[in-house]
């Protein structure tokens, strides 16, 4: 069997715990197909874009069945499925009982509903919409067309009106109709535009006034506790839009959008596992900086004392993940370091002398909060590393711009044998990287724990108080960063 919408075997897992919620009746859908005999049809749910079956019927000799189930459907957008060119979508509302009317002759055509109020008006909204997008078509094919500006004008401004008429028909609907789903429905649909008169004619601040009115009125019309929007195509495109769109991306907005959404989603456990799921899933696979906060934010206070549904081993490691990177996510001040820096003239004496070299009771004990400094580099890595001997000449290279506006490197090589002491040592050498602050730590791996370092090099960007600020970038992302924190830090003094 084809269906035109599929799931996953991965999402069986979500389903397992997904109940129908009663609404007070059973619900009761007539299905009449002329042209149809002996058929099988399916009644199909949406969670989301994906389609489950939820019952069958074989139709009669005359094309007539019935859907029927003494309890009710949660409600949304529904499917009744004959074959890949015979569906169609309904509503499902507070009205489970229903007829439907149909004729594989004329088939989507032909479609009529009766008791079903939602459906009606959901019919006549298509009709009405798909006659204004024929005339949008033609619009658009005469500005092709247009030979003068003031063709153009004219084209533009019938454009204009059609768009006006199609929101002024959903405003209707939602005047008339709001305490139907429909209306809900369709306003999901509906994307927040700023009204005519708030605009200025001004591109640039045009976009800037659509950007602020998007983000402000998002959830004007959308509601993301709304269960029967979860089983409808829009909902998963409409949470991710919000969180991707309509939120600032920084961990403090993006943590506070997500502790809306999740306490907001509590009062129904089918809508807040998906929105656990589906906001623990979406940070875990970002890649942007910063984002491993939200992550573990999101891990720590909902997913490990709520996600029953997790295996236990997966909820450990997710604890022992969590406490790994706590101490050195974006916004934490850095754990302190005592480590043992080297200076310049230990590396030139053991250029010369074997036994120097190979001496690992060198250096002064220092902490790295001793460090005054606009801006503090702290830079893993091993001199032996592939990635490392092309990015550490390229960071002291940045840093011989750097240094003149306050910032410091903490270059700290993190093998700590006497092998590694001798690499580390031809390298500085073989390169003269001496300004910086070189060091090591040769009684102690504690620094590998305490910033989680599996793999080198690894950077972090600390402000005047030892706060990370940013990490795991590469060097020329970091004088970036920093040349931007400070011309920031300039525009904000009094």
């Amino acid at each position: 069997m084809n269906l035109p919408k599929r799931f996953p075997l991965l999402y069986f897992s979500l389903f397992l715990l997904i109940s129908n919620h009663s609404i007070g009746q059973g619900y009761r859908i007539e299905v009449d197909i002329r042209g149809l005999s002996g058929d099988t049809l399916i009644l199909g749910e949406y969670f989301t874009s994906r389609m489950i079956p939820k019952d069958t019927v074989v139709l009669d000799q005359k094309g007539s069945g019935v859907f029927e189930g003494a309890e009710a459907f949660q409600g949304g957008l529904y499917l009744i499925y004959l074959n890949p060119d015979k569906y169609f979508d309904f509503l499902l509302g507070d009205d489970q009982v229903l007829t439907i009317k149909a004729d594989t002759g004329n088939f989507l055509e032909s479609i009529q509903f009766e008791d079903s109020e939602d459906n009606s008006i959901f019919q006549d909204y298509k009709n009405f919409l798909q006659l204004k997008r024929e005339e949008l078509t033609a619009q658009q094919q005469q500005l092709s067309k247009a030979a003068t500006e003031a063709d153009t004008a004219r084209v533009l401004e019938k454009q204009k009106q059609i768009n006006q008429e199609m929101e002024s028909y959903m405003d209707g609907i939602q005047e008339k109709h709001g305490s139907l789903f429909v209306s809900d429905f369709i306003g999901a649909t509906r994307e927040p535009m700023p009204p005519q008169e708030m605009l200025t004619g001004n591109r640039r601040q045009d976009d800037s006034i659509r950007y602020f009115y998007y983000k402000n009125h998002y959830l004007d019309r959308f509601d993301p506790f709304n269960v029967r929007l979860l089983h409808t195509p829009l909902y998963e495109g409409k949470i991710k839009n919000y969180i991707t769109r309509a939120v600032v991306q920084h961990p403090d907005s993006l943590i506070v959008a997500v502790d809306f959404l999740l306490e907001g989603s509590k009062t129904d456990s089918e809508l807040y596992r998906y929105m656990l799921i589906t906001l623990f899933n979406h940070f875990a696979e970002s890649k942007f900086m910063g984002m491993d906060v939200v992550y573990f934010h999101i891990a720590e206070n909902y997913y490990i004392p709520d996600a029953t549904w997790s295996s236990p081993d997966f909820i450990s490691k997710l604890k022992e993940n969590l406490e790994n990177n706590k101490p050195s996510l974006i916004g934490q001040k850095a754990p302190n370091l005592i480590l043992r820096k080297v200076d310049t003239e230990h590396f030139q004496m053991a250029a010369q002398d074997t036994l120097i070299k190979k001496d690992p009771h060198i250096g002064k004990d220092f902490f790295l909060y001793d460090i005054d400094a606009s801006y503090t580099i702290l830079y893993f890595w091993e001199a032996d590393c592939g990635f490392c001997k092309k990015a550490t000449p390229a960071l002291y290279e940045a840093y011989s711009r750097l240094k003149e506006k306050g910032v410091e490197v903490l270059c700290v090589h993190a093998i700590n044998t006497i092998e590694g002491k001798e690499i580390w040592v031809d390298f500085i050498n073989e390169h003269g990287m001496y300004n910086w602050i070189n060091c090591w730590s040769p009684y102690s791996n504690d620094f590998r724990k305490l910033y989680n370092l599996q793999s080198y090099p690894q950077l972090f960007i600390l402000d005047r108080d030892k706060k990370i600020v940013a990490k795991r970038v590469t060097p020329e992302q970091a004088e970036q960063i920093i040349d931007n924190l400070i011309a920031l830090d300039a525009n904000n003094k009094p």
